[in-house]
């Protein structure tokens, strides 16, 4: 072995265990934040816990299912409704983090490139947000739809758009990620929009009544009251203290549009701007470029599947276009969704031998944007790849490129937790 060979391996073998100890670095952020969240949970007026609550009690209302739900077992046998949250999300937490490991493993994907966008969710609002949750619900949807373009048989294209539709009745921006790429699946299956559209008409119809019901002061009025009955059993609460998410409910569209627009851009929209351009090109980089890791040899790899990532990702980042501007300002939330989303379903078309159609244009921008990235190597240096997720700016609202790191973020939240 030469003297260039020797020091390629144990820079290859250097990289290996940074990656590791990185890797490590994350879990321990992700473990301690989420059980330091779990034990310390929000109050019922906080916007994480009555986003949950949110019912049909004053009529038809977006995102009323699950707590409908919640409202008609407290009928039943009276109990904490934040402790059922609580479950619920901590189930949801452990079986999203189990099928992002079988993905990542299957194709020797180092786990960084898995933990890094987790540990903004955590360390954000997300931990008892319905995130987690819907990313199950989004990987079972994808899960039966690419099955059934596989064998042709109708009833995994029923289950799927089951539970597409039951996914935007609970929070309907999983509409974006779901029903757009499936959608063009099924077209370029069939080749007939017009039946296209009328397989998918019932998830299409909910996003509609989830569109035009989406509340208004009664229904505030009407929901807390009926939470009052049972939650004053836990908590000295009253009518005039209502919770934020179902507050959130009472304002119009042009209220909410400016909200989200104000808090993204108002302050210096041009920064904004740039900051959120430099934050999708970095999450694009680190999602293509999830190195491969050999465990047997210590080395650590490019990764050979960066191409085909490359559509999906784009075309997923693309269609939450309405969520990156006017319908949220949770950069640390809908970025990881379009990426996790992303990586499932890159997963479903290798494994039924699909090929995802994300339209010409899109395919062709990918490929020529992996093209200029392939033209320089110090993009695929692993090495360059660790320095990147060590400095990425990637956090709940829009990130601030020199402070809102998730690492520095999260030692602060840590210190703050523990003094």
């Amino acid at each position: 072995m030469n003297m260039t060979t020797r020091k390629m391996t144990s820079n290859i073998n250097q990289a290996y265990y940074a990656n590791k100890i990185l890797t490590i670095v994350f879990i321990a952020i992700i473990c301690f934040i989420a059980l330091y969240s779990f034990i310390y949970i929000p109050d019922y007026e906080s916007y994480q816990i009555s986003d949950w609550m949110i019912n049909y009690e004053g009529g038809f209302v977006r995102r009323g299912l699950m707590g409908q739900l919640l409202l008609f077992a407290n009928t039943i046998h009276t109990f904490d409704v934040r402790y059922a949250i609580l479950i619920i999300e901590l189930m949801s937490y452990i079986l999203f983090f189990y099928l992002l490991f079988r993905i990542f493993t299957k194709y020797k994907w180092s786990l960084l490139g898995a933990m890094y966008p987790i540990a903004c969710s955590t360390t954000s609002i997300a931990v008892y947000r319905r995130d987690f949750m819907m990313l199950c619900l989004c990987y079972f949807s994808y899960n039966y739809f690419f099955k059934y373009l596989s064998n042709n048989k109708s009833k995994f294209l029923l289950i799927s758009i089951i539970l597409i539709s039951i996914s935007i009745i609970i929070y309907e921006p999983v509409f974006f990620v779901l029903v757009p790429v499936l959608l063009m699946q099924y077209w370029n299956k069939e080749k007939n929009i017009l039946k296209s559209l009328c397989i998918f008409s019932i998830p299409l119809l909910c996003m509609m009544f989830s569109c035009l019901f989406r509340g208004n002061a009664e229904q505030v009025d009407d929901i807390w009251k009926s939470w009052i009955p049972y939650i004053t059993q836990y908590v000295d609460i009253d009518n005039e203290n209502i919770g934020l998410a179902i507050q959130f409910l009472g304002m119009t569209n042009k209220e909410v549009f400016a909200m989200h627009y104000d808090i993204t851009f108002a302050d210096n929209p041009l920064l904004a701007t740039t900051t959120l351009i430099i934050v999708f090109i970095l999450a694009y980089y680190l999602c293509t470029h999830i190195p491969i890791v050999d465990k047997y040899n210590k080395s650590i790899t490019p990764n050979k599947d960066k191409y085909d990532l490359s559509k999906v990702i784009c075309f997923q980042l693309l269609v939450q276009l309405p969520m990156f501007t006017l319908l949220s300002c949770d950069y640390g939330r809908t970025i990881p969704i379009s990426l996790y989303t992303a990586f499932f379903i890159f997963h479903f078309s290798k494994e039924y031998g699909i090929i995802v159609d994300v339209t010409t244009i899109i395919k062709k921008a990918s490929d020529n944007i992996m093209n200029l990235i392939n033209s320089h190597t110090l993009f695929n240096n692993v090495w360059v790849y660790i320095v990147v997720v060590l400095f990425f700016p990637f956090h709940t609202f829009v990130p601030s490129l020199l402070y809102d790191n998730v690492i520095i973020h999260s030692l602060e939240k840590i210190c703050k937790y523990i003094l």
